[in-house]
């Protein structure tokens, strides 16, 4: 989703979203999800840190090396609620599995947003500035992605999806 209207999202559903999050597996039930929620001003704090830092880095490295992220801003600058998804990485040894486990925590969370009705957005663009980032939060996890979230301004079309059958192989059959 990367539209949505200006109707407020109820922090209760945000709650709601939050723990589906908290049920994913983790390794060794690490559990290593942490999140930080963003409305209002602070919202707007960081996708300004986020913007700039952007600037900062095109001037740098080219607009060409740019991808996505100038429209990730974008997304994140228009969406009521933001989701800052940590990778608290307690466990060292498993830094593999780790990142894993907050993917299938975001994985939850949007599949509960959509089921509330509402749109979301998983953005990993935000490792163009995932040190200042850190830094403005004085947090010494990764970060792992941001989730846009809110009511969609417009029903997208499904994108189009693999069959099974090309994306699978049965062996032993």
């Amino acid at each position: 989703m990367r539209r949505y209207s200006d109707k407020p999202v109820p922090m209760q559903i945000i709650r709601e979203i939050l723990e589906a999050g908290t049920w994913a597996p983790s390794a060794k039930n690490g559990q290593q999800w942490r999140f930080t929620v963003l409305t209002g001003s602070p919202k707007r704090e960081l996708t300004a840190l986020f913007r700039k830092e952007l600037e900062d880095l095109s001037k740098r490295i080219g607009m060409t090396q740019m991808g996505s992220s100038f429209n990730s801003c974008r997304v994140m600058e228009e969406g009521p609620v933001l989701i800052m998804v940590w990778n608290s990485n307690e466990n060292k040894y498993l830094e593999e599995s780790s990142l894993q486990s907050v993917a299938a925590a975001i994985q939850n969370m949007l599949l509960k947003a959509y089921g509330e009705g509402l749109g979301s957005l998983w953005v990993c663009d935000v490792y163009y500035a995932a040190e200042a980032i850190a830094k403005h939060f004085h947090k010494n996890w990764g970060l792992a992605a941001t989730v846009a979230i809110g009511w969609p301004a417009e029903t997208p079309e499904p994108k189009p999806r693999r069959t099974v059958d090309e994306v699978t192989e049965f062996v032993g059959q």
